[in-house]
């Protein structure tokens, strides 16, 4: 007879072969891949484009972890101002960088007109209103696990029946 886990902590009250383990963590590791795939392109498609499309471009993923009980996925960024554009920034504080070669200058020159193409001058104003003002935070990754949480419960109980059908018995 199989038996169902339903979590798993339940798997680790199971001692499985090394055979068993090392099939159980393949099976781990792949719906984990197909998780955070998904939830990678999800992130994708909530992200602005911005001044290069630069940010969409860093999103990555990510799986961490040696055994099933501790194994992590991770999607994130590798640009220095994701988080400004996930969380959004409070009003006060120093300007951004808004100098030649920064994302906000670059932001300007392609989103914003300038009056005899001093676009310097329009990034420093740009800055300013958002150290005053501050901005909202787009919370795209936020959002793309919240939107898609059933699917992520959905492949992880497909995970458990697979296992329990190869390994439990």
């Amino acid at each position: 007879m199989l038996r169902r886990y339903e979590s798993f902590e339940d798997l680790a009250e199971a001692p499985p072969g090394a055979r068993e383990e090392a099939e159980v963590f393949r099976l781990a590791r792949e719906a984990m891949a197909e998780i955070t795939g998904m939830l990678r392109r999800e992130v994708i498609t909530r992200t602005p484009i911005g001044a290069s499309g630069n940010l969409k471009g860093s999103i990555f993923t990510e799986i961490k972890g040696e055994n099933p009980s501790v194994l992590r996925g991770v999607v994130a960024s590798r640009a220095d101002y994701a988080d400004h554009v996930e969380f959004g920034r409070r009003p006060g504080g120093a300007m951004p960088p808004w100098r030649e070669g920064s994302p906000l200058y670059r932001w300007v020159v392609r989103n914003l007109e300038s009056r005899g193409g001093d676009f310097e001058s329009v990034a420093f104003l740009v800055a300013r209103a958002i150290a005053r003002r501050g901005i909202k935070g787009r919370r795209m990754f936020a959002r793309a696990l919240e939107d898609n949480q059933h699917r992520v419960d959905g492949r992880i109980r497909e995970l458990l029946d697979e296992i329990a059908g190869r390994v439990g018995g």
